[in-house]
């Protein structure tokens, strides 16, 4: 006999022999088949559980910034991804687009019979006007990083207890706010790196704030790395040492798996307190001679192959690495840099070093930058041009950049043609700018390779 009917039988009992007794006996009967009811009800319950014991957010970082790309559910016994679909479940303002079990608290694209739910969430073109995007951006400075999810269906486990489906919504925990963090928030492209190195240089007396990315193995394999210098625009000035990375994947795109299983590299993201250069060719030599100077210690203390020192950046990264390559021509082995432009005559000399560049069309700085080009290609340097449709795919933008980055020529100059650097939810082309330059730049086809191919 099943829960509910047992219920109802004893309540009928109870009924009866309260009608049919007088007395003492009448109560105490009575009372013994609402004991018996109660039983019943309670046998009935630990067929129907309350099942998500707890929540976290998988976070990665893209082109636009840093975003929740699963979110896990902690169940208290092990679940069946066989007996699971997407619609079983809602994630607060995101769509889910697959969902999968593990036995462990990580993302994975198999079913591992486990406690661990793992659903899969949108994750939209950078290129996507913000108007339409629903794939939890960042909100000025606000990075998204929770999420709330609810279970709308029954969901049964391999030992057959059910977690009843409900309204109720489950969030991310918020942690104890201390110094260990948040257990619940998972930013593996953060972990990477050791946060919050200070380099406190000896010429400028000025301190430098970085983040450091060191390869795996590097301190016993006997072979030295290249080095990536990552530099934000002036958006991120003034921030904590997360932010620098979240903003964008200018400073992780160089440390993701794929890039690392082929290009070992060490990683330096600089964090600056002040916008320390301007469009007005301004800046404070503190923060520009003592980057350089930081290169130039970590070469001495790391296995750098000094052959291949890389900057890159993005506005004011831009800049200021046109700046440093005109200070020291032999400190950089190659840039790949967008979205800036300096005054031509002050860096006229760098005309002969390897130069990646982009910017949009649509951006106020490709004017700029024109010139910059012009005045190196008039000094002898050779230039390579190429403008592509931004939201193009990326086989069409392959077969016209590789033409420009195949060349002999030591600047590649790329543009993102006018109209073309955004799109709306249909994905019809919409005017780019200023910075959907950098959430397009780092995963262009062929450019991070470009870099990397150029050697002293």
């Amino acid at each position: 006999m099943k829960g509910r009917q047992k219920v109802i039988a004893a309540l009928c009992i109870a009924t009866m022999l309260s009608g049919t007794t007088t007395g003492v006996f009448a109560e105490e009967t009575e009372k013994a088949a609402q004991v018996l009811a109660s039983d019943v009800v309670q046998e009935e319950n630990t067929d129907v559980e309350s099942g998500i014991k707890k929540i976290y957010t998988v976070n990665h970082i893209y082109g636009d910034g840093q975003k929740v790309s699963n979110v896990i559910l902690e169940y208290p016994t092990a679940i069946s991804g066989a007996s699971l679909i997407p619609d079983m479940f809602e994630v607060k303002d995101r769509n889910i687009t697959a969902v999968h079990t593990n036995s462990e608290c990580a993302v994975t694209e198999e079913n591992v019979d486990g406690n661990y739910v793992i659903l899969d969430l949108e994750i939209q073109s950078p290129l996507l006007d913000d108007r339409y995007a629903t794939d939890g951006r960042i909100k000025g400075m606000t990075v998204i990083d929770d999420a709330t999810v609810i279970q709308h269906q029954d969901v049964t486990a391999i030992d057959g207890t059910v977690f009843a489906g409900s309204e109720e919504e489950h969030s991310t925990s918020a942690g104890d706010g201390g110094i260990m963090g948040n257990d619940a928030i998972l930013t593996p492209d953060v972990d990477k790196f050791d946060d919050n190195h200070f380099f406190n240089d000896p010429e400028t007396h000025t301190v430098l704030h970085y983040n450091f990315y060191k390869p795996d193995g590097y301190q016993d394999s006997g072979e030295k790395y290249p080095l990536v210098l990552f530099i934000p625009d002036a958006s991120a000035v003034n921030c904590d040492w997360e932010y620098i990375l979240q903003q964008g994947n200018g400073g992780t795109v160089w440390t993701s798996e794929e890039w690392q299983a082929d290009n070992p590299c060490f990683v330096v993201t600089m964090i600056f307190e002040d916008k320390y250069i301007n469009d007005y060719w301004e800046y404070y030599e503190g923060y520009m001679y003592g980057t350089m100077n930081l290169i130039k210690d970590l070469e001495e203390k790391y296995s750098v192959d000094t052959s291949r020192i890389y900057t890159t950046g993005q506005s004011m990264g831009c800049m200021a690495s046109m700046v440093m390559m005109e200070k020291d021509p032999e400190l950089f082995t190659a840039a790949y840099i967008m979205a800036g432009q300096w005054d031509a005559e002050q860096v006229k000399d760098i005309k002969d070093q390897n130069m990646l560049l982009l910017v949009s069309e649509d951006d106020p700085a490709c004017e700029r930058l024109d010139k910059n080009v012009a005045k190196w290609e008039e000094e002898g340097g050779v230039v390579a041009r190429a403008t592509f449709d931004g939201i193009a795919a990326p086989e069409d933008q392959s077969a016209i950049i590789d033409e420009a980055l195949s060349s002999d020529a030591n600047i590649c100059y790329l543009k993102i043609a006018a109209g073309t650097g955004s799109m709306d939810a249909d994905g019809n082309a919409l005017k780019g700018g200023h910075r959907m330059t950098w959430r397009l730049g780092y995963d262009l086809p062929g450019v991070k390779e470009w870099l990397f191919s150029q050697t002293k």
